[in-house]
């Protein structure tokens, strides 16, 4: 074929061939890693002959030709006989000897491991043996090395633990695949590409700013939206996240002792032989008759010669737990009560002649004056364990006991409420019957109100989880339930809510329940009611006497918060307990706690005002008190400079209790708002500074009558019961009604009734002559100086008119609250006898209160 023209395939002509024509010269520089004998399409299996054979046989034989040469030269030296020169090989190829150097004889020749023609051939023969067995059919050394490969990949991979991999093929298996995952990207973090664009993600993470999730929960979506942070990894995170945050909280604050003070039960026998079980108890009993703290002297000025580290105003258990817990941190605290038990319990104060004195049935019997039911009793009992835990026992041998009985429900609680139940709402009507609150918690409630108030009825099982339900979110028809489950939901952030504000920082509560009991400390309670009950007047009735049952206030003057915070304790399954011992017990282990720590409890003491500590120039200090005015600070407003800081109280006798002027120390006051800022605040303090914001909105609680009743009789022969009894105007039926042209219902105002009887009276009052409705107070004035706090000056005011500015006690009508605190407490009978205490407790007359004035 004579035809020159190049083949065409597919319209084109072949592509030159990479590999040189025969008869081209072989490259002159050929690759490393090539064997000798390796022509251009030829490719030889066989690696022993043709690339290791022939560098073997020429280094042997090399090696032969060096030990020949060596051979050579020690002959020529031996012949020749001198031993100080050494032999050579010359240009002519004979041997010579040549002098040393250094003078001394030559080193010996290096043994050469090839010295022969018969060293050569064996190693043909081996090299030949070697090639024939790797040409060999059966491949015999290929399953050798493979095997031999796979022993050292095991030592390589699992090291010790490979006789478990062995033992255990799946292991295996499973750690290959794990290795394929990780190869893959499957171990990584982050996602190839976000899940949603930075757009959306963006939007949607404001929408949620703007809802108030909290920052945490953003930062988790940011993560995830942005930079496509995969789920597992996110729950790493949070795992991390909440590892930490339990190890911060385990932290030990500044100052506090590595080792807390090992403290003994308030009633332990300090020396002595051990005693019986009934004598501990009858020394328990005896102490338990005295009055909680140490009587202040008013001629002792010991106090002014020691320096506490934490001084606290105030009495009753709130302020002992506080000043226990201060003192298992280390510090030295002083708690200074005005009354003359710390616990806040009385006793009848008997002249000699009266017939009860001399028959000492009275005697140091302790009336409990105030409201010591405790609402969750576990979770309360939780917290006391730090501030009681003693050497034998972690509750400091302080025991709660169930109000009321198993046949009642465990009823701690008897409310009456005018019209409830009934078509009249007038304030001069009860309840058909009082309203029993127990520990059936709130599905009992609940079916009170479907089958007594016309309410929906509840679905079975369907509570939050409480009472064995299976947390369903459906109440049925209950209204009553549904309002109980938002209490409940909202009540969950009360917690977080009162822990920012201690901190100093309100906004702190970032959480959905926190941020909405915020909002609802903000806004009253009526219109919460009015919102969610708005077609069952009852029940509205009954929600708000549940939330507010210990103070005359109505819902429109109740902060949704404190009214869920009320009503949450009251529907709670556990029912209310009481402490065993009466509040004298629990305030007598934490008196003890405090007192075994280096503090005092002072009871009995007259306080006269706060001492403040202020730098002023060239860092010099000083004390203000009402004596001295201080004219250092801008006029008309508060102060724009740093505040001054609480350093200690004055007492009545002159006597000056004080904490480190380090500012270390601190003063707690547990005496409440007004009487704190208002009568033992500086004067001068108050008009430069001001007061807290907030403060000049208060207004002071009307005063209580507590009449205190001894009752001849054990509480079986009496049939008295530990629930309290409520008379509720301030929830009295609200009248709704019902606009007959638009059919649009107008809700009325729960209360109204007892509110309207005050403002007739204080209508009435208002006629009366100057003299008597003019009277000198301490009022607040707002600052009109840069927005500034408010400001206290004295100034004669007018008496107000309308609501509030008149009260009088209407019989079968007013307020009030009669306890039995004597049936609450198990162990009052052995310690006391047939005697029963009673307490009934109503709003004080204007007429009576005058006189105080």
């Amino acid at each position: 074929h004579t035809n020159t023209r190049p083949i065409m395939r597919m319209g084109r002509p072949l592509r030159p061939r990479r590999s040189a024509p025969r008869g081209q010269a072989a490259n002159p520089n050929p690759p490393h890693h090539s064997s000798r004998t390796l022509e251009v399409g030829r490719v030889s299996p066989d690696v022993v002959t043709s690339v290791l054979a022939p560098l073997l046989r020429e280094m042997a034989e090399a090696s032969v030709e060096a030990h020949a040469d060596a051979a050579l030269m020690a002959a020529a030296r031996e012949d020749e006989g001198n031993a100080g020169g050494e032999a050579e090989v010359g240009p002519d190829g004979q041997p010579r000897i040549v002098e040393a150097a250094d003078g001394g004889s030559a080193p010996p020749p290096l043994r050469s491991l090839f010295t022969s023609k018969e060293d050569v051939d064996e190693l043909e023969t081996l090299l030949t043996e070697t090639a024939a067995r790797f040409k060999s059919p059966s491949n015999r050394w290929k399953v050798q090395a493979n095997a031999a490969k796979f022993e050292r990949l095991l030592d390589e991979r699992y090291g010790r633990l490979r006789p478990f991999v062995e033992s255990n093929p799946q292991v295996e298996a499973a750690f290959r695949g794990l290795q394929r995952r990780y190869a893959m990207g499957h171990f990584s973090p982050f996602e190839p590409k976000a899940p949603i664009s930075a757009t959306t993600a963006i939007m949607v993470l404001f929408m949620m700013k703007r809802q108030g999730v909290r920052l945490d929960a953003l930062g988790l979506f940011a993560a995830f939206a942005l930079f496509g942070l995969r789920p597992w990894a996110l729950v790493a995170l949070v795992a991390i996240a909440k590892l930490e945050a339990d190890r911060r909280s385990r932290r030990r604050p500044r100052g506090m002792p590595k080792r807390a003070v090992v403290c003994e039960s308030y009633y332990a026998k300090a020396v002595g032989d051990a005693e019986t079980e009934d004598e501990e108890r009858t020394r328990k009993y005896e102490l338990l008759k005295k009055p909680v703290g140490t009587p202040h002297n008013p001629a002792d000025l010991t106090l002014r010669d020691e320096t506490f580290d934490v001084i606290i105003l105030g009495s009753g258990t709130g302020t002992l737990y506080a000043a226990a817990l201060l003192s298992r941190t280390g510090r030295k605290v002083c708690v200074l009560s005005p009354q003359a038990d710390a616990s806040g319990c009385v006793e009848l104060a008997l002249q000699n002649e009266s017939p009860l004195t001399r028959s000492g049935r009275y005697d140091s019997v302790p009336f409990d004056v105030y409201s010591n039911n405790v609402a969750r009793v576990s979770r309360q009992q939780a917290l006391l364990v730090p501030a009681l835990v003693t050497s034998t026992d972690a509750q400091g041998g302080i025991r709660f006991a169930r109000i009321g009985s198993e046949s009642d429900g465990y009823a701690h609680a008897l409310l009456s409420v005018p019209g409830l139940g009934s078509s009249s709402a007038s304030s001069s009507g009860s309840c058909l019957e009082p309203v029993v609150v127990g520990a059936g918690g709130p599905m009992a409630l609940a079916e009170y109100c479907a089958a007594r108030l016309g309410d929906g009825s509840p679905s079975s099982g369907t509570l939050l989880g409480q009472e064995g339900g299976n947390n369903s979110d459906d109440s049925g028809s209950s209204a009553s339930l549904s309002y109980l489950r938002a209490a409940l939901q909202i009540n969950e952030g009360a917690g977080e809510y009162f822990q920012s504000k201690l901190l100093g920082n309100p906004d702190s509560s970032n959480s959905s329940s926190g941020q909405a009991y915020r909002r609802a400390a903000a806004v009253p309670a009526s219109s919460f009611l009015d919102r969610c009950l708005p077609f069952t007047p009852h029940v509205r009735s009954l929600m708000a006497a549940l939330g507010m049952a210990g103070e005359n206030s109505a819902p429109d003057g109740t902060s949704m918060a404190a009214h869920v915070s009320h009503l949450c304790a009251m529907i709670d399954v556990e029912g209310m307990a009481y402490p065993v011992g009466g509040p004298r017990a629990l305030c007598s282990a934490l008196t003890s706690v405090v007192e075994q720590c280096g503090g005092r409890v002072v009871t009995g003491v007259t306080l006269q005002e706060l001492l403040f500590q202020e730098g002023g120039d060239g860092g010099q200090e000083k004390k203000t008190d009402n004596k001295g005015d201080n004219k250092e600070g801008p006029k008309g407003g508060a102060s724009s400079g740093p505040k001054p800081r609480c350093v200690g109280v004055r007492l009545q006798n002159g006597c000056e209790v004080t904490t480190p002027t380090d500012g270390t120390g601190a003063v707690v006051s547990a005496l409440g708002l007004i009487p704190t800022f208002l009568n033992l605040l500086p004067t001068a303090v108050r008009d430069e500074h001001g007061v807290p914001p907030g403060l000049p909105a208060l207004s002071e609680r009307r005063p209580h009558h507590k009449f205190l009743i001894g009752l001849r009789g054990t509480k079986d022969d009496l049939s008295v019961t530990g629930a309290d009894w409520y008379r509720l105007p301030n929830a009295s039926l609200p009248v709704d009604e019902v606009d007959g042209a638009t059919g649009q219902v107008k809700l009325g105002t729960i209360g109204g009734g007892e509110r309207s009887s005050e403002s007739d009276a204080a209508a009435s009052d208002g006629q009366q002559s100057a003299t008597e409705g003019e009277m000198t107070a301490e009022t607040t004035t707002a600052s009109t100086a840069g927005g500034g706090r408010g400001k206290r000056s004295k100034a004669p005011l007018p008496k107000a008119e309308g609501k509030g500015s008149r009260c009088k006690f209407h019989s079968g009508e007013s307020w009030m609250k009669v306890s039995f605190p004597s049936a609450k407490d198990p162990s009052w009978a052995d310690r006391h006898g047939d005697v029963t205490t009673c307490v009934v407790t109503v709003e004080a007359d204007d007429d009576f209160v005058r006189a105080f004035d």
